[in-house]
Formats: structure tokens, C-alpha cells, sequence
């Protein structure tokens, strides 16, 4: 189950790389009702909160009493958060007709942070028999 979980990081990290090294002119469909939703930022959110939610349900599944610890979770957030600002960056400079956004950024920390409930809910219905 632990390889699993890893295995789930990786293909986070790996996919948020890979959908937001995609040229912006690949999503873009100009005046569509949707684009009023800022369904940019939800897509961030989900993202982000998947991957932080992998990192908490890998963690969860070992046996190193840090790493299920508060102070690792914050960690996690923190690094969630980080990687979404570099992602920004490498966007700006590398991508072709992707930008720089704030917004992106803080969308990326708001979903990382949401999935910190989310996986307390979790971890009480579907992990306690793995701790």
C-alpha cells in the first residue's frame, strides 16, 4: 500500500507539471459563459488539494510518527504552496503564451489548505485501521 501512495505523489507532481507546462493558447476559447466561473482557479484548487491529499495519505500510511505529525502536515502545505509559486514562474518563462498570476498562486495555497479536512474526514472513516 505504501509504494501505492508514493507512486500517487509522484503522478501528482508529474501531472501538475505536465498540465500547466500546456501553451495557454491550448485552453483558451474567448467569451464563453464559462470563463466567467474562473474555472482556472477551480481546476488550481483541485490540483493542489489533490496533491497535498496525496502527500497526507502517504504519509498516513507509514510508519514514521513525524511525518503523521501537525508540523509535517504544515510542511506539506508549505511545500504545496511553494510548488505551485515555481510552477508560476516556470510558466512565465517557459510556456509559451502562459503568464505569471497571483491568483493562480493563491489558488493553488486554498486548494492545498482545503485538503487538510478533507483528509481528517478520511483518515476517520478509511485509515484508522492502517495507523
Amino acid at each position: 500500500m505504501k509504494m501505492k501512495s508514493l507512486i500517487w505523489v509522484v503522478g501528482e507532481l508529474l501531472a501538475i507539471f505536465i498540465l500547466l507546462s500546456l501553451p495557454g493558447n491550448n485552453f483558451s476559447h474567448p467569451h464563453y459563459w464559462i470563463d466567467d466561473l474562473q474555472i482556472d482557479k477551480l481546476v488550481h484548487m483541485a490540483l493542489f488539494g489533490s496533491l497535498a491529499l496525496s502527500f497526507f495519505v502517504h504519509f498516513e500510511l507509514g510508519n514514521n510518527k513525524f511525518l503523521k505529525s501537525i508540523r509535517a502536515k504544515a510542511f506539506t502545505l508549505i511545500f504545496c504552496t511553494l510548488y505551485g509559486i515555481g510552477m508560476e514562474y516556470y510558466q512565465k518563462y517557459f510556456v509559451p503564451t502562459r503568464g505569471f498570476e497571483v491568483a493562480d498562486m493563491l489558488a493553488d495555497a486554498i486548494g492545498a489548505i482545503l485538503a487538510l479536512p478533507f483528509f481528517t474526514i478520511l483518515r476517520k472513516k478509511f485509515l484508522s485501521s492502517f495507523s
